[in-house]
């Protein structure tokens, strides 16, 4: 029996799913150690449309089953529409956390894909045993279509294609020890994928014990935490590490790691694999919610190479309630963000948008508390209604007054030779009952000043002394927003087309969003119009108008210190020359060559060198100097290739500078030069 599984990733524009297929390649070895069949399983796992279409084209399976998630449900559904027109007889599976929970509303979900003949569900995301059940059925009825549809298979639901009634199976229980799922590692489902680029993935716990309603983790049968063992999870690693590029990263589809004691036995082996093999150098998961301390713990040692995000989506009590959620208190979010500076890693928060109860007041108040914790950056994600979370059903709708908009999911779209171009579009909230679209407006300039200026450290020098002069960095960037008007035209202008196109992305159904966006295919697949706005205007601020971007911050900062402080204000034009002399920028070609001369009064290096622990005054030097600047030659050497790669365009420098640090697009100062006096 061949059976084909496929977690589908758009891939004309760039790679959107970046991560192995675990999901289906779990279903594969379960399938293969469980199902009871006279005739082999011989099943193939697909994460590229290509390969997929090529395996098409050289023969159809006799199941077809596709992970459903929102960034790839249309390309899914493109997949299966091609399969059923050229061999009916192929059974086409669907699962995925992408599914309504209201039976009303999965009815009509399902209707709207007749190219799919079973929704294989099984308790929440767990499909291995409903997909166990499926092919079970399959088998037992001879390999036969039709005969899987003489009685309700547990974990599935379908639309019966002889009566149009819904069926639904029964919930299968929950796999308590994970170990029954055979490591698809070590039966080699992976290895094909250790060369494509993609990360590694793991998972070491299902489940997680809250109830956020934004979130399709939060339904009832998903409360529960059941893990692997730590020898399994060992076996693993030590698969991959014998495996994998050492460069590439290591990610868990965890909802809460580092949160549970079995986490830091784990921690401590990763520790391990950092002293042998420098592997893992970056872990991607989202840590825990609660437990600070263990998480703490985790991180340390885990050799600083496991950000923490701080996820907190709001500070305000009114919305923590309305979203059934809990957070860590600011004071051990507090105590996480010195421990990562002390580690020397990035730390992250984040909030999200017109969530339920939110206000423009006290969104911005929640900023203003996560820098204060100590994060390098905040993240303002907007709200999607996902299918799967409670907050997406038709009563939460209507009680707390969302008003939406469709939009295009950033670069997922293309064709891919199936007959139809498949554009993957989200639903997001733009408006509540305390948040109006103008609120939503303005904090998304808000946002964007802050994407720019206050991005891992990229200004730091400047934040600091403002904050030694009593100035918080959620004031500056306030400051900047209120006198947008007086803003240099080009950075202007850059801040007024991010928000036309903000506006002009939005639409209000998905037919409409979709015959856009297939009027402009080209522009769309070219990087030209659409993407993540937030990313291509930020890139504009940080590499295209950086010139007009230091005048506005030195005037912000200037106006908040005030005239009268003349010592001050000579340290702040110091710092914003030391910028201009060691930034690059486009057109980054002739930046990269340029090594321009800094002359300085304050050694701005050796007070960043001594993390800010005194006043800048203590670093003047007895005159002033000049020092030659220069760009690092391995990271000329990373750039130059990076650019070959993607381009200096703000999508290519946006795709690109998400795996470096801020701090690499700058020229050393060559302090051990012979400084020359001007």
């Amino acid at each position: 029996m061949r059976i084909f599984l496929a977690d589908l990733g758009h891939n004309l524009v760039t790679t959107t799913s970046d991560t192995y297929p675990l999901g289906i390649a779990n279903l594969a070895v379960f399938a293969r150690e469980y199902v009871r069949s006279p005739v082999p399983l011989d099943i193939t796992i697909y994460r590229d449309p290509q390969e997929l279409k090529a395996a098409l084209d050289a023969g159809m399976p006799d199941v077809m089953g596709f992970s459903s998630y929102s960034w790839n449900h249309r390309l899914a559904v493109s997949f299966a529409a091609h399969v059923k027109a050229r061999s009916p007889s192929t059974v086409t599976l669907m699962g995925g956390p992408n599914f309504p929970l209201t039976e009303d509303e999965q009815a009509s979900w399902m209707r709207t894909m007749p190219e799919i003949d079973i929704h294989v569900r099984g308790p929440t995301y767990e499909g291995e045993r409903a997909f166990q059940s499926l092919l079970q059925r399959f088998v037992d009825v001879g390999l036969r279509r039709e005969g899987l549809f003489d009685e309700a298979i547990p974990g599935s639901l379908y639309v019966h294609p002889a009566t149009g009634e819904i069926v639904r199976g029964g919930e299968p229980l929950r796999i308590r020890d994970l170990d029954e799922i055979p490591s698809p590692y070590l039966a080699g489902y992976m290895d094909k994928f250790f060369q494509t680029g993609l990360f590694a993935l793991m998972q070491l716990a299902r489940g997680c014990p809250f109830t956020c309603t934004f979130c399709n983790s939060a339904v009832k049968s998903n409360s529960k935490v059941f893990r692997h063992s730590f020898e399994r999870t060992k076996a693993d690693l030590d698969y991959i590490v014998e495996r994998i590029n050492p460069a590439s990263p290591l990610c868990f589809a965890d909802d809460n790691f580092g949160m549970y004691v079995e986490d830091e036995e784990v921690a401590d082996y990763l520790g391990h694999l950092m002293d042998r093999y420098d592997w893992p150098k970056y872990i991607r998961t989202t840590t825990g919610k609660n437990r600070g301390d263990r998480i703490i713990k985790v991180m340390r040692k885990a050799r600083g190479r496991l950000p923490m995000t701080s996820s907190v989506q709001s500070l305000n009590p009114i919305v923590l309630k309305n979203i059934k959620r809990d957070n860590i208190s600011l004071d051990t979010y507090t105590q996480v963000q010195a421990e990562l500076h002390a580690q020397g890693m990035q730390s992250y928060g984040e909030l999200i948008l017109c969530m339920p109860g939110e206000t423009k007041a006290s969104f911005m108040d929640a900023v203003d508390k996560l820098i204060e914790t100590g994060v390098s950056r905040v993240a303002a994600h907007q709200l999607m209604l996902l299918h799967g979370a409670p907050l997406a059903n038709p009563e939460s709708r209507a009680e707390f007054g969302f008003k939406t908009r469709h939009r295009i999911v950033a670069r997922c779209l293309g064709d891919y030779g199936t007959g139809e171009t498949a554009v993957e579009t989200e639903e997001m909230v733009v408006e509540s009952e305390n948040f109006t679209f103008q609120d939503y407006l303005d904090t998304r300039a808000f946002h964007l000043l802050l994407t720019i200026f206050y991005y891992e450290d990229n200004f730091a020098e400047a934040f600091r002394f403002a904050r030694e002069k009593g100035i918080r960095p959620f004031l500056v960037v306030r400051r900047m927003q209120e006198t947008l008007d007086t803003a240099p035209e080009p950075f202007r202008k850059a801040v007024a087309d991010f928000l036309d196109e903000n506006q002009a992305e939005l639409f209000d159904t998905r037919d409409a969003c979709v015959d856009w966006s297939r009027r402009n295919y080209d522009g769309l697949i070219s990087g030209d119009l659409g993407g993540n706005l937030l990313s291509k205007y930020a890139m504009i601020g940080r590499f295209i108008v950086v010139s007009e971007a230091l005048d506005f911050l030195h005037r912000a900062i200037s106006d908040l210190i005030g005239p009268e402080d003349e010592e001050a204000q000579e340290m702040l034009g110091s710092i914003i020359g030391y910028y201009r002399s060691v930034m690059l920028h486009v057109p980054c070609a002739r930046t990269l060559e340029t090594e321009p001369r800094w002359t300085t009064s304050y050694d701005i290096e050796a007070w960043r060198a001594a993390d800010y622990g005194l006043p800048l005054s203590s670093f003047r030097l007895d005159g002033l100097r000049s020092f030659p600047t220069q760009v690092d030659p391995r990271v000329k050497s990373v750039l130059l290739s990076r650019l070959d790669s993607f381009g200096e365009h703000p999508s290519g420098l946006g795709r690109f500078t998400r795996t470096m640090f801020a701090t690499d697009f700058r020229r050393k100062v060559l302090i051990d030069a012979q400084a020359v006096q001007p």
